[in-house]
């Protein structure tokens, strides 16, 4: 485990990510950077492909301060990518490509980049989609010059790590300086248009000093990248291990759906530090473990924790907690010594609001009244106010939303002149040991799944259905999970919970996508006639839970699938043909239902095959076929070294 003196502060002066990498291709040319399966990159790679590409982007236009889209799923690819967009000046603005195509598009709309930079067609790419059809796609760098764009297109320039650079590049000159732009991430927004939030490299090089510092990241670290590409908290996972010069190791997809099968891929591949997000996290943390491990931190982030492991892990478990516009703001770890964590929780603690941990170094923390000017009292407050960050890595603000922006980022009445304050949304107090609790949002965002939501940006969406006529989306607590449950009137006649579930997979990333939609006469309305929020969604919203024809399950195997889809699902009847993602399942429950299978049924169904017809009657006519042989009984994995 690290200690206080394992982790020293790392300053981030005047350097940043790049040349910070560039120093790592000059010193440890043969250190390892980034791995995935069986293929890798070394510092010495990296850099050279990031050089070749950097070169392949100003042949195409880019110029500093150009945005360039990086449609790039979770791989060696995107590291490059990245890396060689900001080395032509770009700034880099990553795209899932699990996303629909229609929310792409109104990123690429939002955004006017001047190029995209995806894979390359090639088997060592095949998990990402190819470039939504309209979008010209040029040669690899090594294959050829790239096109030029096409009249209303935008040139792509496709990458393969498992290619070597064709030739020994010089790093770009000159370098970029740290208040230009670097980054550029999209997030939910409430109008339907995309919201991108703006970085500077000054940014960069600060959140990925202080996650090294508080992580005590060393050259020896092998740490994991598990989150979605396009997610902001991609940077978060990758550059602190950069900027120390420590190993980046790729997880797969179904890796991750399974906290089993992650903490044997954790096992396995030596992962000494994880991000992960909470809601598997908890479950991680509860699985068995062996008594030493490789892993000795594992941080949890993106949603509130609810319960803390067992004391007696064999590795710390620490809580981070910020934003995109603020980054890292607390950690549960920081200071060691005052750290708060499975290993340290009192009975109290456990009993308490989820702990954020206390403001890391160069963050101030102040909970405020409503006019984001005046510190809370403790009278009629039980301490608790809005967060408000004071720090010296908060990000410029929103590309081309200057009310956004000055809604959020204020005049700092706490600071130096020409300081700013950001406005984080969330309600929090502070314990009388200086430990930050969570107490949820105030305003309409939401955390689902670890992804920040906002639910104007879902009923936006719903809104544009044709048999729609008015929507309000809404969070509610289904089980320990929290749900989003669309509650709607409608043109005339009913709209079906899966025509509209249909709709809105087509346009929304499957995390926004509610679980229930319920059709009402009427929205309720408060005094003021606005909506009101409070009395939705009904008490009965589960019968909105998108369900096909009824076919009673035949008993056996089908019963009792039915009943383990109750219970996980809390609905009250499932058919012989419902569908498990369509009532309301996801990755997590997945990984549920499968322990569940193994532990009532006997039979181990693999997470691909589960995830192929995840309906009743499909499941029973899988487990039919592998046969009734008792599966056997889970052990504690042991420790298998990978090839470095």
């Amino acid at each position: 485990m690290i200690t206080q003196q394992e982790a020293p502060v790392v300053r981030a002066g005047t350097t940043t990510l790049v040349s910070r990498i560039e120093e790592f291709a000059r010193s440890a040319p043969d250190s390892p950077a980034v791995r995935h399966g069986d293929r890798g990159l070394t510092y010495g790679e990296l850099n050279q492909q990031a050089n070749e590409l950097a070169r392949e982007l100003s042949v195409l236009g880019v110029r500093r301060g150009d945005m360039v889209a990086m449609y790039l799923g979770r791989s060696i690819e995107w590291v490059v990518g990245m890396l060689g967009c900001l080395k032509a000046g770009g700034v880099c603005m990553p795209l899932d490509p699990s996303v629909p195509v229609e929310r792409f598009n109104r990123a690429i709309a939002a955004g006017r980049p001047t190029a995209v930079v995806a894979a390359a067609h090639c088997p060592d790419a095949a998990e990402v989609p190819p470039v939504p059809v309209g979008v010209p796609v040029a040669p690899c760098p090594g294959g050829g010059n790239p096109t030029p764009p096409v009249p209303g297109g935008l040139p792509v320039v496709t990458i393969n790590a498992g290619v070597p650079a064709r030739e020994h590049l010089p790093d770009p000159r000159p370098a970029a300086r740290r208040d230009e732009l670097a980054y550029a991430m999209f997030t939910s927004g409430s109008t339907g248009a995309a919201k991108i939030v703006l970085a500077q490299h000054s940014w960069l090089a600060l959140s990925a000093a202080r996650s090294a510092t508080i992580n005590g990241t060393t050259a020896a670290d092998r740490g994991s990248w598990l989150g979605a590409a396009g997610a902001g908290i991609a940077i978060h996972e990758v550059g602190g291990l950069l900027w120390q010069g420590a190993q980046i190791v790729i997880g797969e997809h179904d890796v991750i759906a399974s906290p089993p099968a992650l903490r044997d891929w954790l096992l396995q591949e030596e992962i000494t530090l994880s991000f992960v997000i909470t809601p598997v996290g908890e479950v991680l943390q509860s699985l068995p473990w062996p008594r030493q491990t490789p892993l000795r931190l594992l941080t949890l982030g993106g949603d509130r924790l609810n319960t803390w492991g067992p004391p007696d892990l064999p590795f710390e478990v620490a809580v981070s907690y910020g934003s995109l516009e603020a980054f890292q703001v607390a950690n549960s770890v920081h200071p060691w010594p005052l750290r708060c964590t499975p290993s340290t929780a009192t009975d109290a603690d456990r009993r308490a609001a989820s702990p954020v941990g206390r403001p890391i170094e160069g963050v101030t923390v102040h909970l405020l009244e409503d006019d984001g000017l005046t510190p809370i009292g403790d009278a009629g407050h039980e301490g608790i106010g809005e967060v408000w960050i004071d720090s010296d890595c908060l990000s410029l603000g929103y590309l081309g939303d200057p009310a956004q922006t000055a809604d959020r980022f204020r005049p700092n009445p706490f600071g130096a002149p020409g300081s700013r304050i950001y406005r984080s949304g969330d309600a929090g107090r502070f314990r009388p040991d200086g430990v930050l609790e969570h107490h949820g949002r105030i305003d309409d965002i939401v955390k689902i799944r670890g992804h920040r939501v906002e639910l104007g940006d879902v009923e936006w969406v719903l809104g544009q259905h044709p048999g729609v006529r008015q929507v309000a989306v809404v969070a509610t607590m289904d089980g320990d999970q929290r749900r989003l449950v669309a509650c709607f009137t409608a043109e005339g006649g009913t709209v079906a919970p899966l025509d509209l579930r249909n709709y809105a997979l087509e346009r929304l990333p499957d995390f926004m996508v509610p679980v229930a939609f319920v059709q009402l006469d009427e929205l309720p309305l408060n005094t003021s006639n606005k909506i009101d929020r409070r009395r939705l969604p009904p008490e009965d919203w589960a019968r909105g839970r998108p369900v096909r024809e009824w076919r009673a399950p035949a008993p056996g195997t089908e019963t009792e699938l039915a009943r383990l889809f109750t219970e996980l699902l809390h609905v009250e009847r499932v058919g012989a043909d419902d569908h498990f993602l369509e009532l309301g399942g996801d990755s997590l429950l997945l990984a549920r239902l499968q322990g569940r299978i193994e532990q009532d049924l006997g039979t181990r169904v693999e997470m691909n095959d589960l995830v192929t017809d995840p309906t009743v009657g499909g499941l029973a006519q899988l487990i039919g076929a592998a046969g009734t042989e008792a599966a056997p009984t889970p052990a504690i994995p042991a420790i298998t070294p990978r090839r470095r």
